[in-house]
């Protein structure tokens, strides 16, 4: 075959999978890539529908963007135990299988010695190259829906880019601008000085109420903790144990459940072998242990939570009412903040309390933090000016329009039923009074 006929082939083939794949969590999302939690590929939940979002009557003025960084490797603390203890246990298990003291395929035994692992600490939590093409992708498909608002060429007065004093954050809002300008073009951009503890892209570092009362507090797991502890968990690990003739514990099995999704989200082309270890039931019981780590840390488990995520929608509010030429704002920042924007928006929200003991009756629960904060999830505000209504706001989440509680059930959300909803002017955000700063 002509090798440019091999390419074109392979590309084709490349396109196939990644749209097949984009749609297959939304449709069933009882599937094993669908299930790991904050680690989950945004391929797995994108929208590749980049049709043009045309309202009769209105005509797109601004956009206002909140973004999580793309695929990113492990922290510092998983990847000592991914690089020392995952080794030991790939060994044993070979050993066992040709002991016969297991009965795993002798496919997956194959795979298991092919695997290796070449995780440094120098590059803990810095972005995957699967990260940069999550957010150049993203780029072009916004700019696909909303021309008018994502020019082709880059003018300084009409973006407004900003990152968090972060690797994975500076390296996805550059993929991001490569995607909308082009390599040339790109080198133009000019992005706004990064802080640590940003009040907008990530409110929560200056919030000293949460910091002592959620995020430094153990009671805070007490529900994680709980549930690790029932007999769902623990048929887990005796299943995987059972598995592989090697008596495990959680912490084992969890970083089996880790590396899994990392190597996933890293390699398109084929899963982690350590997939193969974890059935659906194994997956289902593991992704919500982190689903409610997250819950209670990050969302819907404590109002605080989210009251504190207001600056962020009253920037977005002011940055509508501005009469000036910008017509994107665009921010690069963390899991933490997309959690506590969409709950403070009231997006994914159960009629019930994420619990150790809700897990049968929470199985087609909203909050699946493998569904609302993959990698690269986003949020994004888009306003419109209607000759029926005036200004009104589209919201999007993972470039799908999302209804908010309070809203229109179709269509458009008029700004004045946004601002009676939500925090809009400077008095009714009470950041430092919520956050008793």
């Amino acid at each position: 075959m002509d090798s440019r006929i091999f390419f074109l082939v392979l590309q084709l083939f490349v396109f196939y999978l990644t749209n097949a794949s984009s749609e297959k969590c939304l449709k069933n999302s009882n599937q094993p890539d669908c299930k790991s939690s904050t680690m989950t590929p945004y391929r797995f939940v994108a929208n590749y529908n980049d049709s043009q979002l045309q309202f009769a009557g209105c005509t797109e003025k601004k956009i206002w963007l909140m973004i999580r960084h793309g695929t990113r490797l492990p922290a510092v603390k998983f990847i000592k135990p991914m690089t020392e203890i995952l080794p030991d246990i790939q060994k044993q298990i070979i050993k066992n299988y040709q002991n016969g003291k297991s009965k795993l395929s002798a496919g997956f035994i194959e795979k298991l010695e092919r695997w290796t692992i070449n995780l440094k600490e120098a590059e803990a939590m810095n972005l995957a190259e699967e990260g940069q093409n999550e957010l150049i992708d993203l780029a072009e498909r916004m700019q696909a829906r909303l021309p008018k608002l994502f020019t082709d060429d880059y003018e300084k007065n009409l973006f407004r880019f900003k990152y968090t004093a972060t690797q994975r954050t500076e390296l996805s809002a550059k993929s991001f601008v490569m995607g909308l300008f082009g390599q040339h073009q790109s080198k133009k951009v000019v992005f706004e000085q990064p802080e640590k503890k940003d009040p907008i892209l990530r409110f929560y570092k200056k919030c000293k109420k949460w910091q002592k009362e959620v995020h430094d507090n153990p009671k805070t797991q007490k529900e994680r903790d709980l549930f690790i502890q029932s007999n769902y968990v623990q048929k887990v690990v005796k299943d995987v144990s059972k598995q592989i003739g090697l008596k495990l514990d959680y912490a084992h099995v969890r970083l089996i459940y880790m590396i899994c999704g990392f190597e996933t989200a890293f390699n398109r082309a084929e899963n982690s072998p350590w997939c193969d270890l974890l059935s659906i039931n194994n997956l289902n019981v593991l992704e919500y242990a982190e689903d409610l780590k997250y819950y209670w840390k990050d969302s819907y488990g404590y109002k605080l939570n989210y009251e504190q995520a207001c600056p962020a929608l009253h920037d977005m509010f002011t940055f509508f009412d501005k009469e000036d030429e910008t017509l994107v704002t665009a921010y690069f920042s963390h899991s933490g903040t997309i959690l506590k924007i969409l709950s403070i928006l009231g997006i994914a929200q159960d009629e019930k309390v994420l619990t150790h003991d809700t897990f049968p009756i929470n199985s087609s629960r909203n909050w699946r933090s493998s569904l609302i904060d993959a990698f690269a999830s986003n949020i994004a505000f888009v306003l419109y000016d209607c000759d029926k209504q005036g200004p009104s706001i589209l919201v999007l989440h993972q470039e799908r329009p999302t209804q908010i509680p309070g809203c229109p059930e179709e269509g458009l959300c008029p700004v004045s039923i946004m601002k009676d909803i939500f925090p809009a002017a400077a008095k009714d955000c009470k950041f430092d009074v919520v956050c008793e700063n």
